[in-house]
């Protein structure tokens, strides 16, 4: 029976007969082998043994075999069917193809060992530094879609010149045959001069495909079409796309007045996001307002800012005409009051279903300040934080003036003694950001319309609605230009070369394509990399490098959801990291890491150091607002250069120290940098970066400045626009999710020492997180320790003037109302 099953399954694997007398007799039917009772195959173990016998000897040792390679064995040799009861099925739990992969694995593995011992040599020589062993795993593997994430200054674009010259060298694809995309102009020109210098003996090296996404897109539309398609000016130039919007938006203003006025209301009153609960109040968040008032939260400043926009007089916190002071309350000071109407007006934090995320403490304050108003009589209207995001708290409150006999008036340019309305620049990156967005994802008015119901269910959301109609008017006008002037953008460049490759109309050359800083990847360059890899001719292997933690090009169409579901994107994914870093200390690497994967949708990974520094890398310093923290940074610079001076500081990587300040934004770079350059350049390299310009740099000391909290703080609280959830398929829900990513990047540059300067009074929620996380201490500007609230946790103590005297209080209040007495010498309380 053995022998009828041997034969049956080498025949099922198309392998032929055994011998000639089986071959003369073809015209006579086989007889089946018989049917094994149920539950008694006793044989199946045998038949696995060789069924695994067969495909093995076609499959071999002498090379990587992709995971795609399993599918197609289970198709050219068939394995046994298990013909006894379901339940105790060998293969009900593992099927055939598992079973392939699982070995493959092995003979994978071993493969791995014995090429890292063949060509220890290249691996050795072909960077300047040795491969890691986790580097080398990057070049041998071979499987169909790979994704290496990879440690800031783990030697990403090490790794991809290094695979270059490995599959070159095993002769795994010719140099014509491989492509390598990089993210922008910069970053190709490195790499192509990488691969130049480091594999200048490879034979046709220069023959390797090395571009930006884009110049690919036009590549292949060139070569599909005959025609190279040209690049409208106003996209190929640092900041014309924008410009291009703004003038389009203003062209349009003066043309039509419906335009004009939804351009401007969303300059005024709507261009700041406000979340669905908005946290109110918070002293430490204060919004200065376009008539000149602070106020407590998001949604105050848009209800104020659209009274004073519309012509409507109102007090902000007047005291309420009663007295209300006793024991337990201090004056009540209602949030709008509008005099000539004579109501109350308060925005109160409460959610849809009447909580608030202050707890019972601020529900008992609502009820009280309810009870005040049905007492005295006095006329109160209300709105909730929940209300804003949607717009409904504004159509309430235009209802209930208009009601009351409130004539309104839109004048966006009237001049109060507050903050400015967003400009027309500003506006126009936001238009510009979504826009790509929405060319890259191939979205429709009408899918975007759609997906704004969804959204807002039966509410209707205003300021979401003024956008897209704001938006759709300018992307007509956008794609009117493009047409007439037979111009194309860069979005279209890469959306129309992946309709040729998807189409067959270009037919790729390339069976080697590696792409770089994946994580500032969209979805339509992720389209393009799936549209290559389907090569119908011939195996395509794909592999693609970057660190989702550094995702941090939002505001340039990147999606990082390309990198962190690569594996619903890519079939049969594989993949490796590179998780020991060449940079920063340890301790910089573990808080950093442990900071970033608060994020949840963060690829999880554990970050090693060969950086051998072992002394204290990360400080704080905190300074009062009229406090200047550039004259302790040049005392900072002053030191450093007077230790450098006699040999007591080194550099770690050349001939000067490096020293990299940081800023959130241009507007936070010392004017001083020239002096200081001048004056300690002998020995201090001192450079300024935006923090988004810093990817890829890194030096020995790290400056960053501002972080503190504020609309122009770090984090920023003006990034992460909501409305552009209407066009990228994943939220990215998280609070500053893109800011703690940015923050990431900054102290991942240094190789030594990061040092953040913040404020005593306002100091940023990252800078608490970290002191409370990793028990960092605060330093004064006269070198005093600040010490965290004990009550929250969040702020420091602050010293404040009370009616009885000095106290230290918690830089959170109100939201922590911690306060401890400071008692002079002669109050000290004696044993």
């Amino acid at each position: 029976m053995l022998e009828w099953v041997l034969l049956g399954v080498l025949g099922l694997a198309g392998l032929g007969s055994l011998n000639k007398t089986t071959s003369t007799t073809t015209k006579i039917p086989a007889p089946s082998p018989p049917k094994l009772p149920d539950a008694l195959d006793h044989e199946f173990p045998t038949k696995l043994e060789i069924w695994k016998d067969v495909w093995r000897s076609s499959v071999g040792d002498g090379r990587w075999i992709p995971k795609g390679e399993a599918s197609q064995i289970v198709v050219s040799y068939p394995p046994p069917v298990w013909t006894g009861s379901e339940r105790a099925n060998p293969l009900k739990t593992t099927s055939a193809t598992d079973l392939i992969l699982k070995e493959l694995a092995i003979r994978n593995a071993a493969f791995l060992n014995r090429q890292r011992l063949a060509q220890k040599e290249f691996f050795d020589t072909v960077e300047k530094n040795p491969l890691t062993p986790e580097q080398i795993h990057a070049c041998v593997c071979m499987d169909d879609h790979v994704l290496v994430v990879a440690a800031a200054g783990s030697g990403k674009t090490s790794t991809m010149v290094a695979k270059t010259g490995y599959v070159l060298n095993q002769g795994l694809a010719s140099a014509g045959q491989i492509l390598l995309l990089a993210f922008n102009k910069d970053a190709a020109t490195e790499l192509r001069e990488r691969v130049s210098e480091r594999l200048k003996g490879v034979p046709c090296v220069d023959d390797v495909a090395i571009h930006t996404f884009h110049a690919f897109g036009q590549k292949v539309i060139a070569s599909a079409t005959g025609k190279k398609p040209s690049l409208a000016p106003w996209v190929d130039q640092s900041g014309k796309d924008i410009e291009t919007v703004e003038k389009i938006a203003l062209e349009l203003s003066k043309a039509d007045p419906t335009f004009r006025h939804e351009w401007d209301m969303l300059r005024t009153v709507y261009a700041q996001s406000i979340p669905a609960n908005d946290e109110h109040p918070n002293a430490r968040a204060a919004f200065p307002t376009a008539k000149g008032d602070t106020v407590k939260s998001g949604g105050e400043k848009q209800i104020a800012d659209w009274l004073f926009y519309h012509g409507v007089e109102y007090e902000y916190e007047r005291p309420y005409e009663h007295d209300t002071a006793d024991e337990r309350h201090s004056q009540y000071k209602p949030d709008f009051y509008y005099p000539r109407l004579n109501f109350y007006h308060e925005h109160f934090a409460l959610k849809k279903d009447g909580e608030s995320p202050f707890g019972r403490s601020y529900l008992e304050s609502v009820a009280w300040k309810r009870g005040l108003h049905a007492e005295r009589g006095t006329d109160l209207f209300e709105t909730a934080s929940h209300e804003i995001s949607t717009g409904v708290a504004l159509q309430r409150l235009r209802g209930e003036l208009t009601r009351r006999g409130q004539k309104l008036h839109f004048d966006p340019d009237r001049k109060g003694d507050g903050s400015s309305a967003v400009t027309n620049r500003a506006l126009a990156t936001t238009i510009r950001v979504f826009q790509q967005h929405v060319k890259n994802n191939r979205l429709s008015y009408g899918q975007l319309r759609a997906k704004l119901k969804d959204l807002s269910g039966n509410l209707r959301n205003e300021r979401f609605e003024l956008f897209l109609s704001v938006y759709e008017r300018i992307a007509e006008e956008w794609d009117r230009r493009l047409k007439c002037s037979g111009f194309i953008d860069f979005e279209d460049m890469l959306v129309q070369a992946t309709d040729l490759v998807e189409s067959g109309r270009f037919e790729s050359p390339y069976t080697i394509i590696l792409a770089d800083e994946f994580q500032d990847s969209s979805k339509a360059r992720a389209r393009l990399l799936q549209a290559l890899s389907k090569n119908p001719t011939v195996r395509t292997h794909l592999c693609v490098v970057g660190d989702d933690w550094q995702g941090i090009n939002r505001f340039a169409g990147a999606d990082i959801s390309v990198m962190t579901e690569f594996d619903r994107l890519f079939d049969r994914p594989t993949r490796l990291n590179l998780s020991e870093t060449f940079r920063f200390p340890q301790r910089l690497g573990d808080i950093s890491s442990a900071f970033v994967q608060k994020n949840p949708i963060q690829i999880r990974k554990k970050v090693q150091t060969r950086n051998a520094w072992n002394k204290e890398s990360i400080f704080i310093y905190a300074f009062k607002d009229s406090e200047n923290p550039l004259n302790h940074l040049f005392d900072q610079l002053s030191a450093m250069h007077g230790f450098a001076s006699k040999g007591r500081l080194k550099p770690s990587n050349g001939r000067l120290v490096t020293i990299l300040i940081l800023g959130r934004y241009r507007s936070d770079e010392p004017a001083e940098i020239d002096l200081w350059n001048r004056q300690f350049g002998d020995h201090l390299d001192i450079s300024f970066r935006t923090v988004h310009g810093s990817k890829g740099l890194e030096a020995d000391y790290v400056f960053i400045l501002n972080v503190i909290e504020g609309r122009r703080g770090f984090p920023s609280q003006i990034e992460d626009d909501p409305v552009l959830q209407l066009a990228m398929p994943t939220p990215d829900l998280f609070p500053f999710s893109e800011e703690r990513r940015l923050f990431y990047v900054a102290l991942t540059r240094a190789r030594r020492q990061v040092r953040i300067y913040t404020s005593r009074s306002k100091p940023s929620p990252f800078v608490t997180e970290l002191t409370k996380a990793w028990d960092l201490k605060v330093e004064t500007g006269n070198g005093e320790l600040m010490n965290a609230c004990p009550r929250c946790s969040e702020g420091f103590l602050v010293q404040r003037q009370g009616k009885t005297g000095p106290f230290h209080g918690c830089s959170a209040y109100p939201r922590c109302g911690y306060m401890r007495k400071i008692f002079r010498a002669e109050e000290m309380p004696r044993n």
